[in-house]
């Protein structure tokens, strides 16, 4: 295979979303659309609503904190080191168990990266949380939608 202008090192924008600080560290456009990589610091006000995906899986990787997941009723736990699979087309919800948790995000195939990026706003690498402020929960689900992505009532 020839190597191309398509293989290059990636230096992803950094995104204040929803609550959370995101770092886009590989995206579809890096990737031929294969996979995603956002590496995320979170606190318990960046908890996403209960959602299913359409296309994509996700899994969370744990680098610092603590993570809880609900995945079709079952709730799992995982601390630095440990990892949690979301499939496509189960509902879930996603916990910071712990005052601050930075995790990494693998989304395949790629696509869902583009509905962080279009709800955030650039803001400088390694950039703090600010105050958590309420979200736009109509522009959340619309956006959402758009990604395939529906959200759920709260259970």
């Amino acid at each position: 295979m020839p190597v191309d202008d398509s293989v290059r090192a990636h230096k992803g924008d950094t995104i204040l979303c929803l609550n959370s600080i995101m770092k886009f560290v590989a995206t579809g456009e890096d990737t031929n659309n294969g996979f995603a990589i956002t590496e995320a610091l979170h606190t318990a006000a960046s908890d996403p609503p209960p959602h299913v995906h359409e296309h994509e899986d996700e899994a969370v990787y744990v680098l610092e904190g603590r993570m809880e997941a609900t995945i079709g009723g079952i709730t799992l736990s995982a601390g630095q080191g440990e990892l949690i699979f979301l499939p496509r087309g189960v509902p879930h919800s996603l916990h910071t168990a712990s005052d601050e948790s930075r995790v990494l995000y693998l989304i395949t195939p790629a696509g869902f990266e583009n509905y962080f990026a279009e709800l955030g706003e650039k803001v400088a690498a390694g950039s703090a949380l600010p105050e958590p402020t309420a979200p736009d929960v109509e522009r959340i689900i619309r956006t959402a939608a758009k990604y395939g992505c529906t959200i759920l009532p709260p259970s």
